[in-house]
């Protein structure tokens, strides 16, 4: 998805250009057609055979569909567990650990039970 949100469309070729250029065009393709099959991409036809995939969903989108996955499938619906590897797993530069407190402030409260 990263290449296709980079180039705006592309080929199957253009995209394993930019992602790897040693992987099997057919690898590519089908990764592709699975990504279209889910409603993330569409195709337009090029010229000849070729078809022109693009993205049918922007970044934050997908980045929130994914990330609500692998919230409750890995963390158990966590964000604290989810929270708690990321800052076990990345070293956060002291502006990134200031913006996060700032959205912790900001955060709606939720009522207490």
């Amino acid at each position: 998805m990263s290449a296709l949100w980079d180039l705006g469309e592309g080929t199957v070729t253009e995209v394993r250009d930019r992602v790897d250029p040693d992987l099997a065009y057919t690898s590519i393709s089908s990764m592709i057609r699975t990504l279209e099959m889910k409603g993330y991409v569409s195709h337009r036809r090029g010229e000849g055979k070729t078809h022109i995939y693009f993205p049918v969903i922007d970044r934050e989108t997908a980045g929130e569909s994914v990330l609500g996955r692998v919230l409750d499938k890995v963390y158990g619906g966590s964000p604290i567990k989810l929270l708690a590897q990321l800052m076990d797993q990345h070293r956060l530069s002291a502006k990134e650990l200031a913006r996060m407190r700032e959205l912790l402030k900001r955060a709606p409260k939720r009522p207490k039970k």
